[in-house]
């Protein structure tokens, strides 16, 4: 945020100096090109260049398409670009935890400064308003012809116009018995020249500037500049009505003398900015040039470039972000190749492209060498019927599993044993689809394959099993990512109640051996669960704490992430049962819950729900696989 005013405000300041430097330009001109452009540069401070360029980036035409696909060095492009928007003084993280808590409290009083001072100004605002309000109420009308209502206030310091939309002129008690009728005239004019301009609603505006950016000496400045050129735009216009300019100066002195106070902020009136310039001009009463051709020029390419510039600039970042397009075109014909050739290409100056090495083939995928596809009949189930289906074995580069749903397989090659092993995260099986057909939950299938003879079971019902849904059902699938409900696993307080691992309890599991079951009599594997010798609960050997996070993601009803900051491996007792540990959450009760969360507390761990990234798989595209 903070950075975000800063570019803002640096903005702002270097276009008020540019709107500066064009009025020097034309200082021997009309007062009134000086007057629109200091209220331009005011304006520049509620209007942002990020939301013109936020425009630029989000057009899209045929030829900011033809040039995205025609650079090739985009990044390089946008951080050139972006550097335009970027802050004088970037944010830079925190080096230490004392900075950073520093850095955290920069904002707050900042923002309690800048409310401070804005306050002040707008209760001065508001008590100036009073003051009109007050005024007008205790004003009388008065029949005098001018186009507007004139009312007369016995409590008026000069005369002035109030009011946005429906202006009212107010005139001091007394004052047509104080000014000659020329130089009553001449006032007049002064003040329905306010109303033609709308003067009183434009001061509104820049005061609105001054409360929201008090804090910036150039929007004073500004303000000081728009009062003159105001009162000088004035004087130019009653003097070219035809009134004296002698008249005109005696009438401005009048009612310096008789109303010595200044005026108030929300009234135009006839004594602001410096009566001794004004009096100088007034009495010279030169003929001042209109503008010629080379001024007009300057002044649209000006404004052009305010508007269009931050525009254009938007539109080339949004073309350096296009995502570019790397697949081989077709052959083009000799029509389209000139046709193309003659497209102007935008000249930028980008890095050199840097010499890319050569990229080796994609490694093949697993396949098995023979597979056959049969479809269940009623009698083929295994004696289960439209339920659960028969065996599935994987091992020693075979595969066969009897009367399964698609779904099943597609749990197992995307969810399970997504890259060839026991995935680390979530091993649920219950996991819906996204865009599966009720016949991939209905339907069964028997498939018999056979590889090489010594893929292990994880890469026979991952990559293998993978490649023969996507060739034979021409499955086509991705993933999406959204927050889910999760458990974060923490360390209670008191600490952790964990054993470090003995050198030589377990062995690392090795994934081109069979799988070593538990309860066989070899060594104990890293990270499986064992039955305990003294209880009913269990034992893990040399387990991390990602392998215990993905156990318990496997029995309870939501992923556990792992946040105790606890590295290395430990030998875990779980005071569990094997059912507590089962991974059909479709059996699972409140009771067994249960269990898991006091084992994980008798652990010195805990338990805290939480949102975070979870995984689903969506079908694109999937068809009924042809027997063999």
């Amino acid at each position: 945020m903070i950075g975000e005013l800063t570019r803002h405000l640096w903005q702002s300041t270097f276009f008020a100096f540019a709107a500066g430097l064009l009025t020097l330009a034309f200082r021997k001109n009309h007062a009134q090109v000086r007057y629109w452009l200091w209220l331009t540069a005011s304006l520049k401070f509620v209007i942002p260049f990020a939301v013109l360029m936020n425009v630029g980036s989000r057009l899209e035409t045929p030829a900011t398409r033809e040039i995205a696909t025609r650079i090739t060095t985009a990044p390089a492009i946008a951080y050139t670009v972006e550097q335009f928007s970027d802050p004088l003084f970037p944010e830079r993280l925190p080096a230490s935890a004392p900075e950073a808590s520093a850095i955290h409290w920069i904002p707050v009083a900042i923002l309690g400064l800048w409310l401070c001072g804005f306050l002040v100004i707008a209760l001065i605002r508001l008590r100036s308003w009073l003051r009109v309000r007050s005024a007008v109420r205790g004003s009388a009308p008065i029949n005098i012809p001018a186009g507007v209502e004139v009312r007369v206030s016995p409590g008026l310091l000069e005369p002035g116009v109030v009011g946005l939309l429906h202006p009212i002129l107010l005139l001091p008690d007394g004052i047509a018995e104080r000014l000659t009728p020329s130089e009553l005239k001449a006032v007049m004019a002064h003040e329905l020249c306010h109303v033609r301009r709308h003067d009183n609603l434009f001061a509104s505006i820049h005061m609105v500037v001054e409360t929201l950016f008090w804090f910036h000496p150039l929007v004073w400045w500004i303000g000081a500049r728009l009062v003159e050129e105001r009162e000088r735009a004035c004087d130019e216009e009653v003097l070219w009505l035809g009134n004296s300019s002698d008249v005109y100066a005696d009438a401005i002195l009048s009612v310096c003398k008789l109303y010595v106070e200044s005026p108030l902020v929300c009234v135009s009136g006839v004594s602001g900015a410096s009566i001794r310039r004004r009096i100088e001009a007034i009495m010279a009463n030169r003929q001042l040039p209109q503008l010629n051709r080379a001024k007009k020029v300057l002044l649209a390419t000006a404004g052009l470039a305010a508007l269009a510039g931050p525009v254009a600039i938007g539109l080339l970042i949004g073309v350096a972000h296009a995502p570019l397009i790397h697949a081989q075109p077709p052959v083009p014909s000799e029509a389209s190749t000139a046709a193309v050739a003659a497209i102007p290409v935008l000249q930028v100056q980008a890095a050199p492209p840097q010499p890319s090495a050569p990229q080796p083939p994609p490694a093949p995928r697993p396949k098995f060498a023979v597979a056959s596809i049969r479809t269940c009949a009623g009698s083929d189930s295994g004696g289960r019927g439209s339920g659960s289906g028969g065996r599935l074995s994987a091992s020693s580069g075979r595969l066969f599993a009897e009367c399964q749903t698609l779904a099943t397989f597609i749990r197992y090659a995307y969810l399970g044993y997504m890259y060839g092993e026991t995935e680390s995260h979530r091993l649920v099986f219950s996991q819906e689809f996204k865009g599966i057909p009720a016949w991939g939950n209905s339907e069964r299938y028997t498939i018999e394959a056979t590889g090489g003879g010594t893929e292990t079971k994880e890469m026979i019902l991952g990559p293998m099993l993978r490649s023969l849904l996507e060739d034979r059902f021409r499955l086509l699938v991705h993933r999406e990512t959204r927050d889910v409900p999760v458990y974060d696993l923490t360390v209670a307080k008191g600490g952790p109640r964990l054993q470090a691992a003995r050198e030589g309890s377990c062995a690392p599991r090795d994934p081109n051996a069979p799988l070593v079951m538990p309860g066989s009599g070899v060594a104990h594997v890293c990270g499986m669960v064992y039955k305990s010798a003294t209880d009913d609960g269990r034992y893990m050997y040399g387990t991390t704490m990602a392998r215990l996070c993905a156990q318990f993601s496997a029995s309870l009803d939501r992923d556990v992430v792992d946040k105790t900051g606890l590295t290395g491996a430990f030998d875990i007792h779980l005071d569990v049962s094997p059912g507590d540990l089962s991974v059909s959450l479709a059996n699972h009760t409140d009771l067994q819950i249960s269990a898991i969360f006091s084992a994980i507390t008798n652990l010195g761990l805990k338990l805290e729900s939480a949102k975070g990234p979870g995984e689903f798989i969506v079908i694109d595209h999937v068809e009924r696989a042809s027997e063999n």
